[in-house]
């Protein structure tokens, strides 16, 4: 008998009037009076939900950039790629108006320490009855790196080796609390079973922590592990803790390669392959007839 397969999409979003298209947003089609509404985000949850999306996830550059001539000016002038709003504030949003839909937030293991995005994933995971992801990034330009008060980007190895501390700090605070910490017995006096929550205590040449964390451990224990790195160390890193990879291949072929090299990298790492969803990305042009959907692609 046939093994039944079934396609997962996850939609590649950004907090602002355009997401993949830079210059999307001059479309005499798309809304630009809502940017900054609630009501946009919630339809945005409500229309993937109804799609039968699995997730979508908010990509994220902690800053605006200043690729052309050393200055922002482009990217606010031309209505770049920027985060208009920190993805965290809207995703409380989404979870509030749909029941099935992932919802993923992108934080950087550079910027940002360990207890910092334990407890806001917690806390996500708790509000949304367990649907958050983490799209796990090293971050790569100075021009974040100075927002967080570094002259510069650290180098590609030491980010990761970092990345991995940041991990298995974050996975000990989610271990704090045992499913059956929180008692809630008024009679008794009894909120949680204190013998039941433990310290992280995790030290490492990066980071450390102590905990626990002030949170019960959230429903999926832990949110999904979201990554993109295509570099050498950014595969190994991405095949020891990724369940969902997003890649850009610009063949076929490269996509069946990439996708064969992350499922031995995963296996290498003594997990089943198919704990690991690979999804290339892809772009879609809608229109009522075929001629209709080349024409607004041309």
């Amino acid at each position: 008998m046939p093994i039944q397969r079934r396609m997962h999409l996850v939609a590649y979003l950004k907090t602002g009037p355009t997401a993949n298209h830079a210059g999307g947003w001059r479309h005499p089609a798309a809304d630009l009076h809502d940017i900054f509404e609630p009501e946009r985000y919630e339809h945005l949850a409500r229309v993937l939900e109804a799609a039968r999306f699995d997730c979508g996830f908010f990509a994220d550059t902690f800053g605006i950039p200043d690729l052309h001539g050393n200055h922002f000016k482009t990217y606010v002038q031309l209505g770049g790629q920027i985060s208009y709003l920190d993805p965290l504030a809207v995703l409380p949003l989404m979870a509030r108006v749909t029941s099935g839909l992932g919802l993923g937030a992108t934080l950087s293991t550079t910027f940002q320490t360990p207890y910092y995005i334990a407890r806001t994933l917690a806390s996500l995971d708790l509000l949304s009855k367990g649907r958050i992801a983490w799209n796990v990034v090293t971050s790569a330009t100075d021009l974040e790196a100075r927002n967080f008060g570094m002259d510069g980007i650290p180098p590609k190895a030491l980010r990761y080796d970092r990345g991995d501390e940041v991990l298995e700090a974050c996975c000990a605070l989610w271990d704090c609390w045992q499913e059956d910490a929180l008692v809630l017995d008024r009679a008794r006096g009894v909120f949680a079973d204190p013998s039941k929550v433990k310290y992280a205590d995790y030290i490492g040449k990066h980071v450390r922590t102590r905990g626990p964390l002030g949170m019960p451990r959230s429903p999926q224990g832990r949110p999904v592990f979201l990554q993109a790195g295509a570099s050498e160390r950014g595969r190994e890193f991405a095949a020891r803790w990724a369940e969902m990879i997003f890649c850009t291949p610009h063949t076929k072929q490269d996509a069946q390669e990439f996708y064969a090299d992350i499922k031995q990298r995963v296996a290498a790492f003594g997990r089943a392959p198919e704990t690991c969803a690979v999804l290339p990305s892809f772009a879609v042009v809608l229109g009522e007839t075929e001629s209709i959907a080349r024409e607004k692609a041309a």
